[in-house]
């Protein structure tokens, strides 16, 4: 293990390859910052293009060349198209949040060209957060809700790198990974507890098959392989979030980690909090879908409505409301 950067961040997320750069792309939650950087480069950050969004900035993914490139973010309740600097070039949709204290948190682009992306709450541990599915048109769905944090988001594939209509993502409140199918329009049908008892955060799917998932509290990033933990890095920072296999072939794992939530004395005992780890040798992952890349279309499954009896875990009658945004 080594360092990749340590810009003193609050909250590192949303890490991943960015080929057409040949740069690591990642984001400060909290700072708003946007950060993109060679593999090679300075540990201070110094060789990286930065850019400053309104804060929160929860999550960013590339965009297809023919839905205009550069890339999508997450804002607090808003989802931004980005140019290729950050600059918001649209504002292409925006979510009334059931209430002030819930944000948006980590999303990625699902094997179709959607952005699939998280909430929760900041304020307390009620389960108000929820799974959203956003297309290249604007449209917003709500999936899913009754989350505290909803992050985490992967799409197994075969040896072909063909998803297999299967779907992982964690609700790190509750300490549980969720395995479900994909559902028409996207929804997680016949949703279980899939690796539960652990503070997951962020997650990696390699092409074996392995999930290396962040520990969030836990101070560790660890590999779950046939629903158990086959091996655990500790690293010196408690708060482990994002993880994203990352360079040219896609083989060295960045683990992002968190100062937020952490006092002066845990601080002072592990100063590296902030930063991105570098682990060389634990395989090699898939490289992101961009949005739009494909049509939105998800393969025939159960239809959305089947989650109400999937998991008592879950509302599927969220009643937050969604809506295009419109500018003045």
């Amino acid at each position: 293990m080594s360092l990749f950067r340590d810009t003193r961040a609050i909250l590192v997320e949303s890490i991943f390859w960015d080929e057409r750069h040949d740069a690591v792309v990642w984001v400060d939650i909290s700072a708003g910052t946007v950060h993109r950087g060679p593999l090679d480069g300075a540990v201070d950050g110094s060789d990286d293009e930065v850019a400053r969004l309104p804060p929160p900035v929860s999550a960013i993914q590339p965009v297809a060349d023919e839905h205009g490139g550069g890339y999508i973010g997450a804002l607090k309740d808003e989802i931004v198209l980005l140019d290729d600097h950050f600059a918001i070039r649209e504002r292409l949709a925006r979510v009334a949040h059931r209430h002030t204290g819930i944000r948006f948190n980590e999303g990625k682009v699902d094997p179709w060209g959607a952005f699939v992306l998280g909430s929760m709450n900041t304020t307390s541990d009620v389960p108000d957060g929820a799974i959203y599915r956003i297309d290249a048109s604007g449209r917003v769905e709500t999936l899913l809700g009754g989350f505290a944090v909803a992050n985490g988001f992967e799409w197994p594939r075969d040896a072909s790198g063909e998803p297999t209509g299967e779907w992982l993502f964690t609700d790190t409140g509750a300490q549980t990974v969720y395995r479900a199918r994909v559902g028409n329009g996207g929804a997680p049908v016949d949703v279980r507890p899939y690796l539960v008892g652990e503070p997951s955060d962020g997650l990696a799917l390699a092409v074996d098959g392995a999930l290396w998932n962040g520990l969030y509290g836990g101070g560790e990033v660890v590999q779950w392989s046939g629903g158990e933990i086959a091996r655990r890095i500790a690293l010196p920072a408690p708060n482990i979030t994002s993880a994203a296999f990352v360079g040219p072939e896609l083989d060295t794992l960045l683990v992002g980690s968190a100062r937020e939530n952490l006092t002066e004395e845990s601080l002072e005992r592990s100063p590296r909090s902030g930063a991105i780890f570098r682990i060389h040798g634990v395989g090699h992952g898939f490289a992101p879908t961009a949005f739009g890349a494909r049509a939105a279309t998800v393969p025939v499954g159960e239809p959305p409505a089947s989650t109400s009896s999937a998991s008592s875990a879950f509302s599927a009658a969220s009643d937050e409301r969604t809506k295009r945004w419109t500018s003045d």
